[in-house]
């Protein structure tokens, strides 16, 4: 039998809990998002392995054996000015195709369920790191942004969809996992 598998990730741990506003941190908000994503996960019966909070991302990275056909997302929240708005995704700079179309369906999809602004697909050069070394591991890899915590009316979306974004995100992770 197929060992496929997703890795689900929160992109954030308790030494580095990532942006805060308005009384969010975004460890916390995508804390809860994966494990959300988890239980959706083992409902449908899928393999997953993910980060554990105690973790930085080196130790995650160093544990982590995603092979050709998995599929490795992390998850974050923007931050900037309270006006900035929107979904964005990252892909490595060498992204194949299966990771190109995966990150459309998962920004196009994600923006339109929150009513957000569809910032688009971009490479981690285009990001503020540059290098995003959870992007080049083996298989399917995307970093999204879901909106940014900055902006009140973003986490006033992802809250009141996040039940129909955890199921979203779930079966594009199951949909893309299929490719054997």
């Amino acid at each position: 039998m197929a060992q496929e598998k997703v890795y689900p990730s929160a992109g954030h741990h308790d030494k580095d809990p990532g942006a805060m506003a308005h009384g969010f941190v975004e460890m916390k908000e995508m804390d809860a998002f994966r494990n959300l994503l988890i239980e959706y996960l083992m409902y449908k019966g899928h393999r997953f392995v993910t980060d554990q909070n105690h973790e930085t991302n080196t130790q995650y990275q160093s544990r982590i054996k995603p092979i050709k056909g998995d599929v490795v997302l992390d998850m974050h929240l923007n931050a900037a000015s309270p006006s900035a708005t929107g979904c964005e995704v990252f892909i490595s700079n060498n992204a194949g195709q299966t990771s190109k179309d995966f990150a459309k369906e998962l920004v196009d999809g994600c923006s339109c369920i929150m009513g957000i602004a569809n910032r688009g697909v971009k490479t981690e050069s285009q990001s503020n790191r540059g290098k995003l070394g959870i992007l080049n591991k083996p298989g399917t890899a995307a970093l999204i942004e879901f909106c940014f915590i900055t902006n009140m009316s973003d986490m006033q979306a992802f809250h009141s969809k996040r039940m129909e974004l955890v199921q979203f995100v779930g079966d594009l992770l199951i949909k893309y996992d299929q490719n054997k």
